[in-house]
C-alpha cells in the first residue's frame, strides 16, 4: 500500500506464523543486543504528569483509551503486515504529540512487543520537552546518517510506572528548516528501513507535523504503511479531515481518527 516491499514470507524451515492478532515477532539476537545497547532516559512521573501524558500513572480514566487505541492498531498492523504508523493532525493543537506519547507509553506494557517512537516533526520538536528529556541531539544528524541509530534512540530507564523497557525514542531538538526535503531524501528513506532492519520493531511510530501544514507528510507517505489522524474537538472541521484525506489519496491508509479534547463536543459533527 505504501509503495515499500511486502514483508518476507516465512521459509519450510521457518517456525509457523504468529497468529494474526498477535503482532509480535522474536528478534534475531543482534537486534536483541543492539536494543540493549540504547541509552537510557530517567523518568520522571511528576514531569510526565504536567504534561498530560495520563498513561503514566493511569490516574486519569482517560488512559483506558489509549489501551484500547493501543490493541486495535496493533491487531489492524498484525492482519495487513504492516509496522510504520504516522501520526498527524489537520492543523496545529489538536494534540498528536500527546497522543503519540500516550500511546508510546501504552504500548511499553504490552508484553513482548517492540515501539519505536520518533519525532518527525522536525520544524517544531517536542516529544523530548513533553517526555523530560535534555539536549537529545539533532534527529536530522541521524535521518542523514551521520550517527548510527544506537547513537541517538533512546530507551525508558527503570521507572515507577511500570512502563516497559521495549520502547524506543527518537528525539530531536534542532529545528529544520527544509524539513520536507530532508522526509523526502533517499537518504532518509535508507535509514528508516535500516533501524527496522537492524532493531525490528513490531511498530514504528512517526510524530509528523499537521498535515495542513506545508508539504512534510506528503514527502514522508511513501515510508508509511498507514496514518492515524488526531482531530481536536471544537477545532477541527470536516473539511479539514476531508482535505487530510484527500492529500493523502487512496494508497495510504487511513487506520483511524483520534478525537481529542472532546468535552462539551458535538460528536455527530465528526460522523460522516
Amino acid at each position: 500500500v505504501s509503495g515499500r516491499p511486502p514483508p518476507p514470507q516465512p521459509q519450510p524451515d521457518e517456525p509457523a506464523a504468529t497468529p494474526r492478532h498477535l503482532i509480535t515477532r522474536r528478534a534475531t539476537p543482534q537486534a536483541e543486543a543492539l536494543w540493549d545497547r540504547l541509552q537510557v532516559f530517567e523518568i520522571d512521573t511528576s514531569h510526565l504528569e504536567r504534561n498530560r501524558i495520563i498513561t503514566a500513572s493511569r490516574e486519569d480514566p482517560a488512559h483506558a483509551a489509549f489501551d484500547v487505541l493501543r490493541t486495535r492498531l496493533t491487531q489492524a498492523l498484525a492482519e495487513n503486515g504492516w509496522t510504520r504508523v504516522g501520526i498527524t493532525s489537520p492543523s496545529k493543537g489538536c494534540g498528536k504529540t500527546f497522543t503519540a506519547a500516550n500511546l508510546a507509553i501504552s504500548m511499553s506494557r504490552q508484553e513482548g512487543l517492540r515501539a519505536l517512537l520518533m519525532d518527525l516533526d522536525l520544524r517544531n520538536p517536542s516529544l523530548h520537552k513533553v517526555m523530560g528529556v535534555r539536549a537529545p541531539g539533532a534527529m536530522g544528524a541521524l535521518l542523514r546518517g551521520v550517527i548510527p541509530p544506537e547513537a541517538h534512540l533512546m530507551r525508558m530507564g527503570e521507572n515507577r510506572i511500570h512502563a516497559g523497557h521495549n520502547i524506543a525514542f527518537g528525539f530531536n531538538e534542532v529545528v529544520e528548516p527544509y524539513a520536507a526535503e530532508l522526509l523526502n531524501a533517499p537518504a532518509t528513506a535508507e535509514v528508516i528501513t535500516s533501524i527496522e532492519a537492524r532493531l525490528q520493531p513490531d511498530v514504528m511510530l512517526f510524530d509528523l507535523p499537521p498535515a495542513l501544514y506545508y508539504d512534510d507528510v506528503l514527502a514522508f507517505r511513501p515510508q508509511i504503511d498507514g496514518v492515524l489522524m488526531v482531530v481536536g474537538g471544537g477545532l477541527t472541521t470536516e473539511r479539514e479531515i476531508r482535505e487530510v484525506e484527500r492529500r493523502l489519496g487512496t494508497e495510504t491508509p487511513l487506520l483511524g481518527m483520534v478525537l481529542n479534547k472532546a468535552e462539551g463536543t458535538n460528536l455527530k459533527k465528526y460522523q460522516y
